[in-house]
């Protein structure tokens, strides 16, 4: 079994609306036979409120991303072929996925989910070795990621290697579930609702984390809407 994670950017002349409604009900009938799971998520006007949390180094951001489980990348010819039909341009890649965190309450298949998800596109600084990079990540920020935010769903996806060979050197595609309110009110989304102290004290961990290992000039974070699907 292997996860792809692609990235889409829809064609000029469609509206993200009409782009999302093409993805949301084209794809998931041409992919069933190839797929075991399927997420769908958009950078769609249910996630404008979060327009100040969007970073985007790598203009113009996708779209959509969507993540797909299959029994082997050889199937993913065929599900590019399909994505193409509707997307300018895909960029993909092969992720080994390590699920931190699940305290979603199930939302219902092809229905948008709870909350927002919020997809952060990262590279290696040069300056760091592959090593160092992981253990900060994987040993020392996840913790701090889980206990300063109120993110209730956290994904972590190191990049195997890219379906082609432009593909821009990410090291690790996140993904992250905040609640709708987070959108909007940095309180709730460093889980310091009414606490302004909290909030000051759990925002400045966060960041001197964050800047350990994160090149901000290399860095690409999407709010978007996640379905579901499969």
């Amino acid at each position: 079994m292997e996860k792809l994670a692609y990235q889409l950017w829809k064609k000029e002349s469609a509206s993200i609306e009409q782009f999302k409604s093409e993805l949301l009900t084209s794809i998931p009938p041409r992919l069933d036979s190839l797929l075991s799971e399927l997420q769908i998520n958009i950078s769609d006007q249910d996630v404008e409120p979060a327009t100040a949390l969007a970073q985007s180094n790598y203009p113009p951001s996708p779209n959509a991303i969507i993540f797909i489980k299959v029994k082997s990348y050889f199937d993913s010819n065929q599900v590019e072929i399909e994505l193409l039909k509707f997307a300018e341009k895909i960029q993909g890649f092969v992720v080994s996925e390590s699920i931190i965190l699940n305290d979603e309450k199930k939302s219902q298949l092809g229905k948008r989910a709870e909350g927002f998800s919020q997809i952060v596109f990262l590279e290696k600084p040069e300056s760091m070795s592959s090593f160092d990079w992981f253990h900060h990540w994987t040993n020392h920020h996840t913790k701090i990621a889980i206990e300063t935010q109120s993110n209730f769903i956290y994904i972590q996806n190191t990049v195997v290697r890219p379906l082609k060979e432009d593909a821009t050197n990410f090291i690790a595609i996140i993904e992250e579930c905040f609640p709708e309110e987070a959108m909007a009110d940095s309180e709730v989304f460093y889980n310091a609702k009414g606490n302004e102290e909290m909030l000051q004290r759990n925002a400045k961990i966060m960041m001197d984390s964050c800047n350990q290992f994160i090149d901000f000039n290399k860095i690409e974070v999407i709010p978007t809407s996640r379905y579901r699907i499969i």
